[in-house]
């Protein structure tokens, strides 16, 4: 029989590893790949929340405090920085190009509402411990217990005299212990398969064969569901494992948020998100980007009226003086000059917001005692992109889109997971197992007499396989109508089609949303060209008008509109220029493209 013992647990340890394609346990390699050096004992700081983590920054720079050191910065610096600790900023594409300076609001359970780019990277990791999680149900459990007991029981009734064997025993004495070992498997299947090892002690004052005794148990159980969560595919949708009557509250684990599938569907749509906001930072930087260089060139149009003003003014006030002109025209020029003061020191005040925005989307502090200055020329080349192709690419390409689709999938296993629960419960369960019987556990040579009383290996009478039973059996659990059940499938099937609606109304926007950047591309280059030829065109004006006025034939008051024309120009042309290169980013964000166009 010894035969028939060893090959029975060779062949069930064989069906406890099927269907394990992954180790049962984590290494300490696994674990360290899992967390960064910021998370090592953090635990252990409790300052870490009293104090504050930024190192204050300088007095900013305010209009009478400009004296700063400039810092020429490139588009491709900006993009490195906002990715290493850059800020997603405003998330309406309303207002590309603002950084958000809300703070976090508290939900109920922590806070939330930080763009952060370094705290936003974190979501696909505890998305993907998810899956992790979700693995965790098929993980093998060991179950082991060491138990004792004593009893001292009065001899009261003739059934009780009769087991002492009317040898003048008042008192029934019995000491016990239990030892119990299980290994339980979750297969992928959705069955269960165990080991348990038991042995039993006791040791009585009343008349026994063997005594004290010891009784080992070798069982092998199995249990299959063959209808409900029968199959390699329903348990990986499953959130819990269909469990075990054989071993019941072995496997009561609290079930996950979602099943193997769909937590890799989550880890997916994650990191999608996760796209989706590296590619609104990438917008919001950029557009910020061109708006202060096209803030500068305000500036500077500001700069060169109230240049030209100021030599009007001057030479007004000596024509004053000298009492060739009147005091209306001096007053004139007079307003001409501060006009432009106040329209310098407004297009001053855009530097400052334009880089303050600039700063904190590149998560950089306030002051830092520079002043940054774009480096980078803006493109001036016309683009015609075909529409066709760019609305291809942004029906595949968007993040959202992406995201979108994958909710589909999610509900239609959903579906297929509620439709599983339609099927009864019905479960085939077997028993194996071998007993034995022994003075001792182990020693002596099976058999041999001491004192009258059997000396009995135990292990060595277990391994020898004579006692042996087995049972087999099928168990149903039908619940009358399936009303729970019909209700899952019903919100299941609205689920899915609700998926598929807003798939269809995110597929719309998105082409709404190309055909918005597709038309400013072709409006934002006319208008440079346009704004160019009105800007030389009041140039060549201001140039005739100042030298008329010079010569003593021209009128202050048209030299005077001529420079408010030509620096109105100016500023207009840089403006559309800044518009034209916004939305090229616009037109490369609305295809889901912005990372290929900024080599990312």
């Amino acid at each position: 029989m010894r035969w028939k013992f060893l090959g029975f647990t060779v062949a069930l340890l064989l069906l406890v590893s099927s269907g394990c394609k992954q180790r049962i346990f984590m290494t300490e390699q696994d674990y360290q790949h899992t967390v960064t050096s910021t998370l090592e004992g953090q635990e252990l700081h409790p300052d870490l929340s009293t104090t504050p983590m930024i190192n204050p920054s300088g007095t900013p720079m305010t209009l009478r405090n400009l004296d700063r050191k400039v810092r020429f910065i490139s588009l491709a610096e900006c993009i490195a920085i906002g990715l290493e600790q850059g800020r997603v900023g405003q998330p309406s594409l309303l207002f590309p190009g603002t950084a958000q300076d809300n703070l976090v609001q508290f939900t109920g359970r922590g806070v939330a509402g930080s763009d952060s780019i370094r705290v936003l990277a974190l979501d696909p990791a505890r998305a993907g411990a998810e899956i992790e999680g979700a693995l965790s149900k098929f993980d093998a459990v060991i179950r082991t217990s060491m138990q004792w007991s004593n009893t001292d029981q009065p001899i009261g009734t003739a059934q009780q005299n009769f087991l002492a064997g009317g040898g003048g025993i008042d008192v029934i004495q019995s000491n016990a212990a239990t030892f119990s070992t299980a290994l339980v498997k979750p297969l992928p299947t959705g069955g269960v398969a165990g080991i348990t090892f038991n042995v039993p002690y006791e040791f009585t004052n009343l008349p026994a064969r063997v005594n004290p005794s010891y009784r080992p148990q070798l069982q092998f159980s199995f249990e299959q569901p063959l209808l409900q969560g029968y199959g390699v595919e329903i348990n990986q949708l499953r959130t819990a494992h269909p469990g075990s009557i054989i071993n019941p509250g072995v496997l009561n684990t609290a079930p996950t948020a979602e099943g193997i599938l769909i937590s890799r569907i989550r880890f997916d749509q994650q990191r999608a998100e996760f796209e989706r906001l590296v590619n609104q930072m990438l917008l919001n930087i950029e557009t910020a980007y061109w708006n202060l260089y096209g803030a500068y060139w305000a500036l500077y149009s500001r700069e060169q009226g109230l240049q030209f003003a100021y030599t009007a003014f001057r030479l007004s006030k000596a024509k004053l003086e000298a009492g060739k002109i009147s005091a209306a025209d001096f007053y004139q020029s007079r307003g001409q000059y501060e006009l432009f003061k106040a329209q310098r020191l407004e297009a001053i005040d855009r530097v400052f917001e334009f880089e303050r925005q600039l700063r904190g989307l590149l998560g950089m502090p306030v002051d830092d005692g520079t002043r940054l200055m774009p480096s980078d020329s803006p493109t001036l080349a016309p683009y015609t992109p075909d529409w066709s192709t760019a609305l291809q690419e942004a029906l595949t390409k968007r993040p959202e889109l992406y995201m979108a689709r994958q909710d589909i999938k999610a509900a239609q296993m959903n579906l297929i997971l509620a439709k599983n629960q339609l099927l009864p419960d019905v479960r085939f369960t077997a028993n194996y197992d071998f007993q034995g019987l022994g003075s001792q556990l182990d020693g002596g040579s099976g058999a041999t007499t001491t004192g009258g009383a059997a000396n009995i290996n135990a292990f060595r009478d277990l391994a020898d396989g004579r006692f042996s039973s087995w049972n087999a059996g099928i168990q149903a659990v039908v619940p009358l109508g399936f009303r729970f059940g019909n209700v899952q499938v019903r919100q299941a099937q609205l689920a899915l089609t609700r998926a598929v609606e807003v798939l269809k109304d995110q597929e719309l926007k998105a082409e709404h949303f190309l055909y918005n950047y597709y038309h400013r591309l072709d409006t934002a280059y006319e208008r440079i060209r346009a704004n160019r030829a009105t800007r030389e065109a009041y140039g060549e004006q201001l140039r005739v008008r100042q030298l008329e006025y010079d010569a003593g034939r021209g009128t202050l008051d048209l030299l005077l509109e001529s420079q408010r024309f030509w620096a109105e120009a100016l500023a207009s042309e840089y403006q559309a220029i800044v518009d034209y290169n916004n939305a090229l980013v616009g037109f490369e964000f609305a295809k889901g493209t912005i990372m290929q166009h900024d080599n990312i």
